[in-house]
């Protein structure tokens, strides 16, 4: 037999006594608390339960941080209640005494906080695995929540701009470049002035001609 297969049978053994014995010592303290007999035996379920979700998504490794660290503070905090709770009940019972009006206050609202955390550890593993679906740039936000790579990003092009570079590339004026595009010729001629070519450096006599420095002969 490997040495695996022992040490995951002497897990089982030990878990499943441990979870017998905090099971009969918890439902003994939710008794000594007035929980009917019947009822009981939930106080049990419910921390063990929600400290098996919490270690479940903590060490499970497939949702968001943020749920995962709120996940091992939630196992943590139910596996030491269990203890404090055990030696309580056992407490208790060995030496025939009555518990303290606060420890039934504490007792009775364990259910209803377990319940509301592990609630709440659902909503954050369903906002992990709806942002799975989003690309990645929401993962680096500025101080707006918006991603910092958008300044980097490059300027998306529309139909729109690629039917007008088109018709600026064929040498069309700014009334059918209005027309095609169904905006005003201002617009038109402002698009004009963006996207038409730099003219070639002009001859230098001509520039000088032309800027009044001199006349041609």
């Amino acid at each position: 037999m490997r040495a695996r297969t022992v040490l995951y049978v002497l897990l089982f053994v030990v878990a499943a006594a441990a979870a017998v014995l905090s099971f009969a010592a918890l439902r003994d303290l939710a008794l000594v608390c007035g929980f009917a007999p019947w009822l009981a035996w939930l106080l049990p379920v419910v921390v063990d339960a929600g400290a098996a979700a919490g270690s479940l998504v903590w060490l499970g490794g497939w949702s968001a941080h943020s749920a995962r660290r709120f996940a091992r503070a939630l196992a943590l905090a139910l596996l030491g209640l269990s203890v404090a709770a055990n030696a309580l009940g056992h407490g208790l019972a060995a030496f025939a005494l009555a518990p303290a009006w606060w420890v039934v206050v504490v007792v009775s609202a364990i259910a209803p906080a377990v319940l509301g955390a592990v609630v709440h550890l659902a909503v954050l593993v369903g906002r992990a695995d709806e942002a799975q679906l989003l690309p990645d740039t929401d993962l680096d936000l500025d101080d707006h929540g918006l991603s910092r790579l958008w300044e980097h990003a490059p300027a998306a092009e529309s139909p729109q701009g690629e039917r007008a570079a088109a018709l600026i590339a064929e040498g069309v004026g700014r009334r059918r470049l209005s027309r095609e595009l169904d905006i005003s010729e201002y617009e038109a001629r402002q698009l004009l002035a963006r996207n038409r070519p730099a003219d070639p450096d002009p001859d230098p006599a001509r520039t000088h001609s032309l800027n009044g420095s001199g006349a041609p002969s």
